[in-house]
């Protein structure tokens, strides 16, 4: 019965159809099972085995079978939409995700050349398959990027990002 509860408490079982399925739940669960470790486990010598043991699980189911990369470090709040499961999806260690975001496949989250930040997602964002969202950049509340656009200035709240280099649509 507690490792129900602990299993719901990572919000797994409970997001089932918004996690596109068993290849969602896999990613979420080994997500959060990695940034658990990061953050929370604080005897040296278990978080060092604990940490080994999560590196090849991620490396050899999440990277390699399911080719996308959800690092430990990077923070994602609660309710995250993956309606087409996790294939692709790229983000950096420093990136910010908020609560009720949905991302589909192929996106990418990550740092452009000039200033070596990630980029912030706010709670509610839509992230349409194949954007990629670069540098220290912004993405508002209730805000939408469309498919493959690529974001190199902020998006604020309630806007639509679309193009390459996107323009920002005013709701």
């Amino acid at each position: 019965m507690g490792l129900f509860k602990w299993l719901n408490k990572l919000a797994l079982f409970n997001n089932w159809g918004r996690l596109g399925g068993i290849h969602g739940v896999m990613v979420m669960f080994v997500y959060r099972i990695g940034n658990i470790i990061y953050y929370k486990v604080k005897i040296p010598v278990l978080k060092q085995l604990l940490w080994i043991l999560y590196r090849m699980i991620d490396l050899l189911i999440i990277r390699l079978f399911m080719n996308c990369e959800f690092p430990a470090q990077c923070q994602i709040g609660k309710d995250l939409r993956l309606p087409h499961g996790a294939k692709g999806i790229l983000i950096n260690p420093y990136a910010r995700i908020g609560d009720h975001v949905t991302i589909l496949h192929q996106v990418t989250f990550g740092q452009n050349k000039e200033n070596k930040k990630a980029p912030e997602i706010c709670d509610h964002a839509y992230i349409g398959a194949g954007a990629k969202i670069l540098g220290g950049i912004r993405i508002g509340t209730n805000s939408k990027v469309g498919a493959n656009a690529v974001v190199l200035k902020s998006v604020p709240d309630h806007c639509t990002a679309v193009g390459v280099p996107s323009v920002n649509i005013e709701k």
